[in-house]
C-alpha cells in the first residue's frame, strides 16, 4: 500500500514538472526584443535616412533644375513636392504587399525600383517626364521602402518597441543632416545629373538592409471553412487588388476603432502643420538680414534635433507608465509653439533656439507611431495601420504647403504661413488628446465587463 502511494507521488510530481516545464517554454511566436532585431534596427535606420534624406532635401535641388529646364519655382517646387507625396500615398498599398510577401522582398523591391527611377530621371528631356521618373517611378519605390522599414522593427520588439522604432525612424533626421551637404559637394564636383545618380546608387545599396529583415515565425490562425448548400468547401475566388487594398485598409478593426480614427484625423493636420515651417524658415531667416548659409543650415539644426528627440522619446514611451498617445499629443501641442514664435525671431541665435524647440519636440510625434497604432489596435492590425496612417499623411503633405504657399501670395505676408502652422499643430494635439481619452474609456469599458 505505501509502495502505490510512494509511486502514485513520484507520477503526479513527473506530472506536475512536465507541466512546469511546458509553462516555461518560450513562446516560439514572441517578438525577439534583442538580438537580430537591432541590426534591422540599424537597416530601418538606414533605409529612412536614405528615403527621407533624399525628400528633405529636394529643395538643395531646387535652383539646378530649375535651370536645367528653365522653370519657375512653383513648377519645380511642384516636383519635390509630388515626391514627398507619393511616398506616403502607396503605403495602403504596400501594406497590403508586406503583409503577402513581407518586409524583406518588399523593401529590396523598393530599393530597386527608386535607384531605377532616380537613374533614369537624369535623362529626362522635361519637366512632365522628370516628375513621372523623379516624383512618381523613385517615389514609389521609396514607398515601398518606407512602410517595411518601420514595421519590421515593430514585429522585431515587444518591450523595447518604442526605443528601437524611435532609433530607426530618427533616421530621417539623420538624413536631413547628412545628406543636405552631401548634396552640395555633389553638385559642386559632378553637377545635378551626377549628384542625383549617386543617390540613386545609394537606394540601390539599401537592398543590403532587406536582406536582413528575415521573416519571423507567424501563430498560425484557424482557418475558417464556409460551406454552400450541399455542405460542400466553397472554394475563395480571386479578388480585385484594389479592392483587396480597401478591405486591408478600412479593416472593419480599424474603421470602427474610434481612438485609432481619431489618431488618423488628427495626423491630417499634423502633417500639414509639419511640412509648411520646412519650406518657409529659409526664407524668413533671410528675409531678416541672416545669410543663405546660415539660414539653409537651420534645417539641418532641425534634422539634427529631430534625430536626437525621436531616441529620448522611443526611450520615455517605453517605460511602464507612459502612453504613446500622451507623449504625442503633448509633442504636438508644444511643438505648435515653435511655427507661432518664429516670426516674431529677429538675431540668428533666436532663430536656432526655435528650431532647436521645433525639431524637438515634433519628432516624438513621428518616433511614437507605430507604439501609438499598436496601443489603440493592437500588434496585429500594425501594418494596415501603419499603411492608412502614412497614406492620409501623404494627401496632407501635398496639400499642406501648396495652401500655406497660396496664403501667403494672398496676404503677401510669410507670417501667416507660421501662424497656420502653428494652428494645425494645436488642432492635431487637441484631437490626439481626445483619442487618448477614448483609449481610456474603452480600456475602463473592457475591464468592467470582465
Amino acid at each position: 500500500m505505501a509502495d502505490m502511494k510512494e509511486k502514485e507521488k513520484e507520477k503526479n510530481e513527473a506530472g506536475a514538472a512536465l507541466l512546469n516545464v511546458e509553462e516555461t517554454k518560450p513562446d516560439p511566436y514572441a517578438a525577439p526584443d534583442g538580438g537580430w532585431g537591432w541590426v534591422v534596427m540599424m537597416a530601418s535606420f538606414t533605409c529612412c535616412l536614405v528615403l527621407d534624406g533624399i525628400a528633405y532635401v529636394f529643395g538643395v535641388f531646387l535652383l539646378p533644375l530649375m535651370e536645367k529646364y528653365e522653370v519657375d519655382n512653383a513648377t519645380m517646387s511642384g516636383v519635390g513636392s509630388v515626391l514627398s507625396g507619393t511616398i506616403q500615398l502607396v503605403a495602403p498599398f504596400v501594406a497590403l504587399l508586406v503583409n503577402i510577401f513581407g518586409t524583406r522582398i518588399v523593401c529590396i523591391a523598393g530599393a530597386v525600383v527608386s535607384a531605377v527611377g532616380f537613374f533614369l530621371s537624369t535623362f529626362s528631356p522635361n519637366v512632365f517626364v522628370l516628375m513621372l521618373l523623379f516624383s512618381i517611378l523613385a517615389g514609389t519605390g521609396l514607398g515601398l521602402m518606407y512602410v517595411p522599414a518601420v514595421v519590421a522593427v515593430g514585429h522585431y520588439f515587444d518591450k523595447r518597441r518604442a526605443l528601437a522604432t524611435g532609433i530607426a525612424v530618427c533616421g530621417s533626421g539623420a538624413g536631413t543632416f547628412v545628406l543636405a551637404p552631401l548634396a552640395s559637394f555633389l553638385l559642386i564636383h559632378l553637377g545635378i545629373n551626377g549628384a542625383i545618380r549617386v543617390f540613386a546608387g545609394l537606394c540601390f545599396a539599401c537592398i543590403l538592409c532587406g536582406l536582413t529583415m528575415k521573416p519571423l515565425p507567424k501563430k498560425p490562425e484557424p482557418k475558417e471553412i464556409d460551406m454552400d448548400a450541399e455542405g460542400n468547401e466553397e472554394k475563395e475566388g480571386s479578388t480585385n487588388c484594389l479592392k483587396t487594398v480597401l478591405v486591408t485598409a478600412c479593416s472593419p478593426k480599424l474603421m470602427t476603432n474610434v481612438p485609432f480614427l481619431l489618431l488618423t484625423f488628427s495626423n491630417l493636420f499634423a502633417t500639414q502643420g509639419l511640412y509648411i515651417p520646412y519650406m518657409f524658415i529659409p526664407a524668413l531667416a533671410e528675409s531678416k538680414g541672416i545669410s543663405k548659409v546660415d539660414a539653409s543650415f537651420l534645417i539641418s539644426i532641425v534634422g539634427i534635433c529631430n534625430t536626437l528627440g525621436r531616441i529620448v522619446s522611443g526611450f520615455v514611451t517605453d517605460l511602464p507608465c507612459v502612453n504613446a498617445l500622451v507623449v504625442t499629443t503633448i509633442a504636438l501641442g508644444v511643438g505648435g509653439i515653435a511655427p507661432l514664435a518664429l516670426p516674431f525671431c529677429d538675431d540668428y541665435w533666436h532663430f536656432v533656439l526655435v528650431c532647436v524647440m521645433f525639431g524637438t519636440f515634433l519628432s516624438a510625434w513621428c518616433a511614437v507611431t507605430s507604439p501609438a497604432i499598436v496601443d489603440v489596435a493592437g500588434i496585429d492590425l500594425l501594418t494596415s495601420g501603419f499603411g492608412t496612417l502614412t497614406f492620409v499623411r501623404g494627401f496632407a503633405a501635398l496639400i499642406g504647403p501648396p495652401i500655406a504657399g497660396y496664403l501667403v501670395d494672398q496676404t503677401e505676408n510669410m507670417d501667416n504661413a507660421f501662424y497656420l502652422s502653428a494652428a494645425l499643430l494645436f488642432t492635431s494635439g487637441v484631437i490626439c488628446g481626445f483619442s487618448w481619452i477614448a483609449q481610456k474609456v474603452i480600456a475602463n469599458k473592457r475591464s468592467k465587463a470582465t
